[in-house]
């Protein structure tokens, strides 16, 4: 009777530290892809929310005029029907409170949010 030989392949170091880079390398793209979609997500809820607010102003002001909107917007967005969730809706998508301004020359309202105007420069106004 002739013995076989039995030959056991074992994983070797080099192997287990390949597969863990290859690992490390998909995971650090899909990281950086999703930063990006959260920002751009953070950006859409912006955009939505300076729209609403607007024309939650817009509706407020049309009988009674534009005085004392700088003051008083958010009261007028936490009084609207138009604003499910009126704390929500008054920060932009990176939670900081909107800045709403009037032009007194053109009575046009302005609303800005600082991480909102950065995203834009640094985008372009892809949205």
């Amino acid at each position: 009777m002739k013995k076989k030989n039995l030959t056991r392949r074992f994983i070797t170091l080099i192997e287990i530290m390949i597969v863990m880079f290859l690992i490390a390398m998909i995971t650090g793209v899909v990281a950086y892809n999703y930063t990006g979609t959260l920002e751009q997500g953070k950006a859409f809820k912006t955009k939505a929310a300076m729209e609403k607010i607007r024309a939650i102003i817009a509706l407020d002001t049309a009988g009674s005029g534009v005085e004392e909107i700088e003051s008083g917007w958010q009261d007028m967005v936490r009084k609207s029907p138009l604003a499910n969730n009126p704390e929500e809706l008054m920060k932009d998508g990176w939670g900081n409170t909107f800045r709403v301004r009037l032009d007194k020359g053109t009575n046009e309202v302005t609303i800005e949010s600082d991480k909102y105007k950065a995203y834009l420069e640094k985008h372009g106004n892809k949205l």
